[in-house]
């Protein structure tokens, strides 16, 4: 983003219309038009009658999407762009069609920012993604396997617990994706995810297929309250501290470290602000996310987040900015 630069009127404007390419997007993901794709570039009007589309307005949304750069013109035909097609293409392993699909759940409540703002509550009631709404749980949770696939080269690395660990334990695990890839990584780890019964389900789902499906368990319940079991090599929590706020995490990092063995390490992985800075702006927007979905949610400066672990009893944080995403990895060792 713009710091202490001149602001032109393109400037500004390209800022306030920033939504129309996210919009274009998200009708994509919703028309199935990356579907429609896979097979190889298609005329507007193959495309149109694939997706059940207008063939005038889809010609449009396929311009739209070339000059973005997702597709390329091929003679009378669009085609996935190649360095797009491994997030967009059904058939990669890396695939973030299901992530990109929940922003047709965030969209709407964008637009009702100013109010989430003004009224200091969230615009949707709390819980709908997590169970309380059984369509919506299954698109978050799906959504969140999806940009699991799409980080886990990046992330992978940060969060191994190393061979010497035996025991896993991933608290709010969603989808247990990162946890799943680390345990097939290393067949003598064994996982156990902690997470609430609806998203279990979709969880196991998942986790079926896997090689490494009988080394992982379940504790169904809300990590909040929920007895972790334990003692544990290694903890780590995940993509679910933006769930929090200063009130509540302190609770959930003593249970943390009651759950560890003297010397394991929790990893704490979440978008994260950098120490004592507005940044990046990724994070920062996020936070508004969570205001709009939760009564008190927020994204975390990674200084705080190693203070906290401090104030938890455990000892030497380190903040370790994860290459390549916008996330932190804060990782402490129970003494």
């Amino acid at each position: 983003m713009r710091t202490g630069a001149e602001w032109s009127v393109a400037d500004l404007m390209n800022l306030a219309t920033g939504y129309w390419p996210a919009a274009a997007l998200s009708a994509a993901v919703d028309l199935g038009l990356f579907e429609a794709l896979s097979a190889g570039a298609r005329s507007p009007a193959e495309v149109a009658e694939r997706c059940g589309a207008s063939q005038d307005h889809t010609a449009d949304l396929l311009d739209a999407l070339a000059s973005i750069g997702l597709l390329r013109r091929e003679g009378g035909g669009y085609g996935l762009d190649p360095g797009a097609a491994r997030f967009l293409d059904p058939a990669s392993p890396s695939c973030m069609i299901e992530a990109l699909r929940m922003n047709l759940d965030l969209y709407p409540l964008w637009g009702r920012l100013s109010a989430t703002v003004r009224e200091g509550r969230p615009a949707l009631p709390p819980g709908a993604h997590l169970g309380d709404d059984p369509a919506r749980t299954r698109r978050f949770v799906l959504a969140m396997h999806g940009r699991a696939l799409g980080m886990a080269a990046e992330m992978l690395s940060a969060i191994d617990p190393g061979p010497d660990a035996a025991t896993l334990l991933d608290v709010g695990a969603g989808p247990g994706t990162f946890s799943r890839l680390l345990a097939e990584n290393r067949p003598g780890l064994r996982v156990t995810h902690l997470d609430l019964p609806p998203v279990q389900a979709i969880a196991r789902e998942l986790v079926a297929a896997s090689r490494a499906a009988d080394r992982i368990d379940y504790r169904p319940g809300d990590y909040r309250a929920a007895d972790y079991g334990g003692p544990y090599d290694a903890v780590l929590y995940c993509g679910a501290l933006h769930q929090e706020d200063r009130g509540s995490a302190p609770g959930v990092f003593g249970r943390i470290r009651r759950a560890l063995r003297p010397g394991g390490v929790v990893r704490v992985v979440d978008l994260m602000r950098e120490p004592g800075r507005a940044a990046p702006a990724f994070a920062c927007l996020f936070s508004l996310t969570m205001r709009l979905t939760s009564p008190f949610g927020r994204v975390f400066d990674a200084g705080d987040v190693a203070a906290l672990l401090l104030e938890a009893g455990f000892a030497a944080p380190q903040v370790r900015p994860i290459p390549g995403i916008p996330y932190h990895c804060v990782l402490a060792t129970r003494p």
